[in-house]
């Protein structure tokens, strides 16, 4: 009997449930101190991301709330029933494409504090406004201050129109009170 092919959805839930862990892992267990010499509103700039965040990133739509969301798809309880490619103002189409091109990139959401990683503060893509963005070449993640950044856009490529070098990136754990960490 030959092996049924996943379908879309089914991928996307894979995607999302495995992504999860990774966000968990890299933007709740720890904050980021960024800073870079072109950075001219705020220097440096402070990643301290909450569960809330991550749906952002996944590009889908869904009744549960944003909260919800990230612990089903942690727990692996997330279901195929829990969210849908249904946005007002968009195609289904046009919202799958997005969601392909943003959860292939979950799993990844670690590499974006490599070497090679550059910054733009002020980061504008068609109509998403980010504090500053990041971009190790193969895809960008944008963050919005409230104070604090928060991940906000996940998008495809090197997006960065003017992209600049990171001097550090320091960590500590969440609840800590001093950056220690070199990351890069």
């Amino acid at each position: 009997m030959a092996k049924q092919t996943p379908s879309f959805k089914q991928n996307v839930l894979t995607a999302i449930c495995n992504g999860a862990q990774k966000y968990k892992d890299v933007f709740l267990d720890y904050e980021y101190e960024v800073s870079s010499k072109a950075f001219k509103t705020q220097k440096p700039f402070i990643i301290s991301a909450t569960k809330s965040n991550f749906l952002h990133l996944t590009g889908v739509n869904t009744k549960l709330t944003a909260s919800q969301f990230f612990d089903k798809a942690l727990n692996k309880t997330l279901t195929e029933n829990d969210f849908d490619f249904i946005k007002k103002g968009q195609t289904e189409k046009m919202v799958k494409g997005s969601v392909r091109r943003k959860v292939q990139f979950l799993k990844d959401l670690d590499k974006i504090f490599d070497k090679s990683t550059l910054v733009e503060e002020n980061f504008v893509k068609n109509k998403i406004y980010c504090t500053f963005a990041v971009s190790e070449n193969t895809f960008t993640l944008g963050f919005i201050a409230v104070p604090n950044c928060r991940p906000k856009t996940l998008l495809k490529g090197n997006e960065l129109k003017n992209p600049q070098k990171i001097d550090s990136i320091r960590r500590r754990e969440k609840g800590e009170k001093d950056f220690q960490n070199f990351i890069k």
